[in-house]
């Protein structure tokens, strides 16, 4: 991710914070501000990245991250990777579902009912977001919000029957 920023416009760390950060790239990956400044070193220190100390006036020194050919490479070469591999999925939920028979039945009904209420404002939120900013997003963008949203309307889906099944046994 940090080496597709780079790719795209040389940019400081800060820069990249505020990217993920208005593009809301953490509902979908998990990313802290420190782990940014400590994978840029570590991309450098691979040689997948350089970077130019440059000041601005009265600013303090700041690093300008570039991509370098290897970089360049890695990226191309880790991105068709991730197009043709399927990924192996690890949710919370699985691991809450696993364990589900230990619990009361009543207490996992209602953790379910917070789940699909969470879940549901969270859908409502990411849509008005892309409703809002919809002319900023070209067709990558598009498609990257197409794919997250069908994941969170399939949890939806079944959240909603695993709650119309224990309504079911209950009657």
């Amino acid at each position: 991710m940090l080496l597709k920023f780079v790719k795209a416009k040389p940019s400081y760390a800060y820069e990249i914070e505020k990217m993920i950060e208005v593009r809301e790239i953490r509902t979908w990956v998990k990313i802290g501000g420190t782990t940014i400044y400590q994978a840029l070193d570590r991309l450098c220190n691979k040689g997948l990245l350089k970077f130019e100390i440059e000041k601005e006036g009265n600013m303090p020194q700041r690093k300008r991250y570039y991509i370098t050919d290897q970089g360049n490479k890695a990226f191309d070469k880790a991105t068709e990777k991730i197009l043709k591999n399927n990924e192996y999925y690890y949710f919370d939920l699985t691991v809450g579902l696993f364990c589900r028979h230990l619990m009361d039945p009543e207490v996992f009904k209602q953790s379910i009912q917070e789940r699909l209420k969470n879940l549901n404002n969270f859908v409502n939120h990411f849509n008005e977001k892309f409703e809002k900013t919809k002319e900023l997003y070209p067709t990558k963008r598009l498609m990257v919000k197409e794919y997250l949203l069908s994941h969170y309307q399939l949890e939806q889906q079944f959240l909603e029957k695993i709650l119309r099944e224990m309504d079911e046994k209950d009657e």
